[in-house]
């Protein structure tokens, strides 16, 4: 199942989500799953987002307190709400750059006090990532029959890969999509 309204998932992730199940669902519906996800992604762009559709919650875990910001960190297991920022690479104590979420993770309160800028790829990618779920069994996606996944024996085995495989590719496409649509905004 796709879980639009979960604890993790921003308003514009269960916004776009569900507009992709309701019209995909509706009686006068007559355009494909694909046409709609890249109409929900197209308009989308046009939306007038609020700053707190794209707050999320989770739970904290304490593992190291950001106490360069003099704010006072929430209770271990108590739930708070944040934003993913873009304010630049953040790095990690052997000098790589950090790609973890959490790196970027802010407390809402704390990013909307110090106007920080929004991470919309971040968004952007989450939202992607559910629609690949949509239509990722569609046969444009599935690997080809000479593929080696489509030889593995065991079929438990081989369903999971043909998953993994569809929905890397969907992922892919819808990906190349939005981000045609950006350069077109």
């Amino acid at each position: 199942g796709i879980d639009t309204v979960k604890q993790g998932n921003s308003e514009l992730f269960r916004f776009i989500g569900e507009k992709i199940i309701w019209e995909a669902m509706g009686i006068n519906n007559t355009r494909s799953i694909h046409k709609i996800i890249e109409d929900a992604l197209w308009n989308a762009r046009f939306k007038q987002w609020d700053f707190n559709q794209f707050i999320a919650m989770s739970k904290w875990k304490a593992k190291g307190a950001s106490g360069e910001k003099n704010i006072n960190i929430t209770d271990s297991d108590e739930h708070f709400s944040y934003i993913v920022v873009n304010d630049g690479p953040r790095y990690k104590k052997d000098g790589s750059k950090s790609a973890r979420k959490g790196n970027y993770m802010e407390f809402s309160e704390i990013a909307k006090d110090f106007n920080m800028k929004i991470d919309i790829r971040h968004y952007l990618e989450q939202t992607v990532g559910m629609c690949t779920r949509f239509i990722n069994e569609d046969n444009m996606f599935l690997p080809p029959s000479s593929d080696k996944i489509m030889q593995i024996k065991d079929s438990d085995i081989r369903e999971k890969q043909i998953n993994k495989y569809s929905q890397k590719k969907a992922k892919t496409g819808l990906l190349n999509i939005s981000r045609v649509f950006n350069k077109l905004s």
